[in-house]
C-alpha cells in the first residue's frame, strides 16, 4: 500500500491574538512558574523591545514565544527568549519555528546570542536546547513553602528599625529604588553586565505597578526615614493565592544584621494572615546569602531552574 503523510501547518502570529492562551502554555510548560495573562501585558508595555508570538499547530495553540531585552541588563551580549511547546506538540518542528523566529529578532536588537530558561524536569526541553548548542550556565534553587500548618514565623529586628509597607508609606517609593541600585549588581548572574535597576520611571513602572504588585506585601525596612531594605511578594496566581518571593535586597551597610530575615518573616506572616496557598521562590544557587536567608524557614526543595546562553539560529 502507498503511504500517505499529512502535513501539518506550522504559523507564528501575534501573541496578542490569545493572551489567555499564551498564559496557559507557559504554566503548562514550566509548571512551577505561573504567568497571567495580565503579566504578559505588563511584558509588552515595560520590557524594552519586547514581541512576543503564539505558535499554531494546525490552527491550534501549542507554543508561546517571546524576545526582548533584559531589563537592567540591556547592555549584555544575549537577548532573553522564550520557547515554551505543549508536550503534546513536540518533535513536529514547532520549536524549532519559534528559535527561528526568536533569532530574527534577536538579531535586530543586535544581539548575537539567546538566554532562555527552564526546568531541569524537564527533560526534551533540556536536551532541545543542548542538540543546538545551548549550555547551562546559571543554576536556580527552586524553593515551595505550603502555608497550611506553617508555623509564623518571629520577627526580631534591632529596636531602631521598623518594619513597614508601601501600602502604609508610598514615599518610600524613591529609597527603595535607591536600595535597589545598590543590591542588584551584587545579584550572582550569568550575564556579562552588572545587573542594573534602571531609572526610578522604569523600576516604578515594572516592580511598583502592574498586576503583580502587592503595595501591602512590599516590605520596607527603616531607620530614622532612611530605607534600609525591602523584600517584596509579587502574586503568580492570585485566585489560588499563590505568590513568589519577587526581591529581597538590604544596603551593603547594614548587611549582616538579620534584616533580609526579619523582611522575609514579614512576608510569611503577611502570607499566613491573607490566607495564601503557597510561596515560591528560587536563587542563584551561587547566592550564598540568600539561600541562607530562606534556610531558616520551612521551604521545601523544587526542580531547579536553568538559564542556557547560545547561538541563534543559523542562516536567519
Amino acid at each position: 500500500m502507498e503511504a500517505h503523510y499529512v502535513r501539518r501547518v506550522i504559523e507564528l502570529v501575534a501573541g496578542t491574538t490569545d493572551t489567555f492562551a499564551a498564559a496557559r502554555i507557559r504554566k503548562t510548560v514550566w509548571r512551577w512558574m505561573e504567568i497571567e495573562p495580565e503579566t504578559i501585558e505588563l511584558y509588552r508595555a515595560t520590557w524594552p523591545r519586547f514581541r512576543d508570538w503564539l505558535a499554531l499547530l494546525d490552527g491550534e495553540p501549542v507554543g508561546a514565544a517571546a524576545c526582548a531585552l533584559m531589563p537592567g541588563m540591556e547592555e549584555d551580549a544575549a537577548a532573553f527568549a522564550v520557547n515554551c511547546v505543549l508536550p503534546e506538540a513536540r518533535r513536529q518542528g514547532v520549536g524549532t519555528a519559534i528559535y527561528r523566529q526568536v533569532s530574527v529578532h534577536a538579531r535586530s536588537l543586535g544581539k548575537s546570542e539567546l538566554a532562555v530558561f527552564g526546568f531541569e524536569d524537564d527533560l526534551d526541553g533540556v536536551a532541545f536546547a543542548e542538540r543546538r548548542g545551548f549550555v547551562v550556565v546559571s543554576r536556580f534553587r527552586g524553593l515551595r513553602l505550603l502555608l497550611d500548618g506553617c508555623p509564623r514565623p518571629t520577627i526580631d529586628l534591632p529596636e531602631e528599625i521598623a518594619i513597614t509597607t508601601l501600602a502604609e508609606r508610598p514615599e518610600l517609593a524613591q529609597g527603595v529604588w535607591e536600595t535597589a541600585c545598590e543590591a542588584m549588581p551584587d545579584i550572582p548572574h550569568d550575564g556579562d553586565v552588572p545587573m542594573s535597576a534602571g531609572s526610578f520611571e522604569e523600576f516604578r513602572a515594572r516592580h511598583l505597578a502592574g498586576p503583580r504588585y502587592i503595595p501591602e506585601a512590599t516590605f520596607v525596612a527603616v531607620r530614622d526615614g532612611e530605607v534600609l531594605g525591602y523584600a517584596q511578594l509579587g502574586w503568580m496566581n492570585r485566585a489560588a493565592g499563590l505568590a513568589d518571593h519577587a526581591m529581597l535586597a538590604v544596603r551593603r551597610s547594614w548587611r549582616g544584621r538579620g534584616i533580609a530575615q526579619a523582611l522575609k518573616a514579614s512576608q510569611i506572616a503577611w502570607a499566613l494572615d491573607n490566607r495564601l496557598s503557597e510561596l515560591r521562590t528560587a536563587n542563584d544557587e551561587r547566592n550564598a546569602s540568600a539561600r541562607a536567608v530562606n534556610a531558616n524557614f520551612a521551604y521545601t526543595p523544587l526542580p531547579d531552574q536553568l538559564v542556557f546562553r547560545g547561538p541563534l539560529a543559523a542562516g536567519m
